[in-house]
């Protein structure tokens, strides 16, 4: 009888211990799966701004050879 008590108290215990594992394991699912979708996003964002950085250069580049063909115009040869 004491033996089969033993037993059983392990078995729950065991099971319990299975249950636990199982829901930390979710658990640290869930986090890499919200770490994975934070990154996307940061990459996303990111190629964004260099993007807006790219344009924003070129409408400086642009208005760069429009102010020298201005001043080459603009003084006498």
């Amino acid at each position: 009888m004491n033996m089969r008590l033993s037993i059983i108290v392990l078995s729950v215990l065991m099971a319990t211990a299975t249950g636990c594992s199982h829901r930390h394991a979710q658990e640290i699912d869930a986090r890499l799966e919200s770490a994975e979708n934070n990154a996307a996003t940061a990459r996303l964002r990111a190629d964004e701004a260099i993007l807006k950085a790219e344009q924003a250069q070129r409408a400086a580049d642009e208005a760069n050879q429009r102010a020298k063909r201005m001043t080459e115009k603009a003084t006498p040869k």
